[in-house]
């Protein structure tokens, strides 16, 4: 799989310097979102979360109908567990996505999609007490790896609405800590666990001429 992201890494990498030969506009694109974890163990947990995307997005092909974009991102789910301390799954994310303007009805353009991201994933508590600031706890777990995702935007004018499926399945590691504990109670912990992170989104976006 890590094999896969790196080749499309290259790809976007080689693209880019043909667009550079071309000289044609480089659009901004961004959006906002909302995710849902498939697996139901997982979802016990976070219900739903929030999620952004930024980045240049460079045409190629006839009239600009492929587009590839380098990208940084990151989502954010949240488990309340108390009045004072929520539960954090936050998700760094760098990486490229791939579209094609496959075909259009009036002003509404339909592309699918491809990307991949590597992603820094981590787990922690956020504590909060009044007007104080925000404390952050250590991280309980923590990975990464590769993700991929395939969907639709459908675009009118600047802005477009986009669906996907993303699969994300890393090994989280434990921190030392907490498996020094278990074992001081009997507990033989293991060091890492696999989770299933493929998730269900929607976001809302902008594609504009900076």
């Amino acid at each position: 799989m890590m094999r896969w992201g790196l080749a499309f890494f290259g790809a976007l990498l080689f693209a880019a310097q043909l667009r550079a030969q071309e000289r044609r506009p480089v659009l901004l694109e961004g959006e906002v979102g909302l995710e849902r974890f498939n697996d139901a163990s997982v979802r016990s947990v976070f219900r739903t979360g929030g999620s952004a995307r930024l980045g240049p997005a460079f045409q190629f092909a006839d009239e600009g109908r492929l587009r590839l974009r380098p990208q940084l991102g990151m989502k954010l789910f949240a488990n309340q567990i108390d009045e004072h301390v929520t539960e954090q799954l936050l998700f760094v994310k760098l990486g490229a996505q791939a579209s094609y303007d496959l075909f259009y009805v009036g002003q509404t353009t339909f592309f699918p999609y491809i990307s991949t991201e590597y992603n820094w994933a981590s787990n922690f508590d956020a504590e909060s007490y009044g007007d104080e600031d925000t404390s952050f706890s250590e991280r309980y777990l923590h990975g990464n790896g590769f993700s991929y995702e395939l969907g639709l935007r459908v675009q009118v004018r600047t802005w477009y609405v986009k669906m996907g499926y993303e699969h994300f399945n890393p090994n989280m590691r434990i921190r030392d800590t907490i498996r020094e504990e278990d074992q001081s109670s009997g507990y033989d912990t293991p060091r890492s666990y696999p989770f299933r992170f493929d998730a269900l989104n929607i976001s809302v976006g902008f594609s504009i001429l900076p």
